[in-house]
């Protein structure tokens, strides 16, 4: 499997220039962009609110992975209390970008 774009992914909105959702990266390269491609009514492109939250969604995968990768090693050696919290404050960090509360 090969190695995926580093993290942290941004959420870019559109713009007159870029009627279109950019997820970038550190690096400002593009890792998704979404549009709309179905013209239902002929009025042109319309992003809705679950096309942004799934650019939100997207954006947080590499903190995802990394909180997976770390819940793995969680379970082969238990946190201390102290980094309980700690965790617990970057598990509501990252649902927080997931769900765009940031």
């Amino acid at each position: 499997m090969s190695k995926h774009t580093p993290g942290p992914w941004t959420v870019e909105p559109p713009s007159e220039q870029t009627p279109h959702i950019w997820v970038n990266a550190a690096t400002n390269s593009g890792v998704a962009k979404i549009e709309v491609c179905d013209y239902d009514d002929g009025q042109g492109e319309r992003l809705t609110d679950e096309d942004f939250a799934n650019a939100h969604l997207i954006a947080a995968a590499p903190d995802l992975l990394r909180l997976a990768f770390q819940y793995r090693d969680d379970l082969r050696h238990p946190p201390s209390p102290d980094s309980r919290e700690r965790r617990l404050a970057a598990i509501e960090a990252i649902l927080a970008k997931a769900e765009d509360r940031s």
